[in-house]
């Protein structure tokens, strides 16, 4: 098929079925870019809708080679797809694994995403230590414990332990303690096995059992002699 000159191409649209389908899978519907060749096959190409859009403005000159035809379409998601990641990373800092995966789920193809991440980050428009030194302080301010902060950011695919002075310069016994303590200051202490109810939110939260267990003996010393004074 690769000597055969591509005469027509034409663009089909998802429906609102296909785009509720795509939806549900978590996924965006993709366009289909129909090529016609002079020998009277047919190919079919998925791509999304905004690369879909963008061909349609600028639609490759046929009649031409396949190759031709394919490498103009490449040319064109790469270009959306920094286009796109460019206005992600605009709402927010992300992860490269972060981004890749809302890429993908957008339907851009592995070249066009790795071309587009590898910009990215060339411009310093992403990058993972910055991200996981912003998001392990911000999680701290929410609350977060180390442990949970560490899951996270592996979703996210960041090993915590590659952020320069991790976990040193970002956790102390002291400090989590004082924040798993504060945490539990906010908390009502419930009627009945409240230790084991406060330890789960605690360890849930992310705080190590160690450190749990202490905020939790304080919270309830301090709920005791509150009740004292009554």
């Amino acid at each position: 098929m690769s000597a055969v000159e591509v005469c027509a191409l034409d663009i089909t649209y998802p429906d609102a079925a296909a785009r509720r389908r795509a939806a549900a899978s978590g996924y965006r519907a993709a366009a289909s870019i129909h090529l016609a060749y002079a020998d009277g096959t047919h190919e079919d190409i998925s791509l999304p809708v905004r690369v879909a859009r963008a061909v349609a403005d600028e639609p490759p000159a046929l009649p031409a080679s396949r190759e031709e035809v394919l490498e103009s379409l490449a040319a064109i998601e790469v270009r959306v797809c920094f286009a796109v990641t460019v206005d992600l990373l605009s709402r927010r800092d992300h992860a490269e694994e972060e981004l890749s995966r809302k890429l993908r789920r957008s339907g851009f193809r592995k070249p066009a995403i790795g071309s587009a991440i590898a910009r990215a980050r060339e411009n310093r428009f992403v990058d993972n230590v910055r991200f996981a030194a912003y998001f392990i302080e911000e999680r701290k301010r929410q609350g977060w414990g180390r442990r949970r902060i560490e899951l996270e950011l592996s979703r996210r695919g960041v090993r915590a332990e590659d952020v320069p002075g991790y976990p040193e310069e970002f956790f102390s016994d002291e400090d989590d303690l004082e924040r798993a303590c504060a945490l539990l200051a906010r908390k009502s202490v419930p009627d009945m096995h409240a230790r084991d109810k406060l330890m789960r939110f605690l360890v849930s939260k992310g705080f190590s059992y160690g450190i749990a267990a202490d905020a939790v003996r304080r919270r309830l010393d301090g709920s005791d002699e509150e009740q004292d004074m009554w």
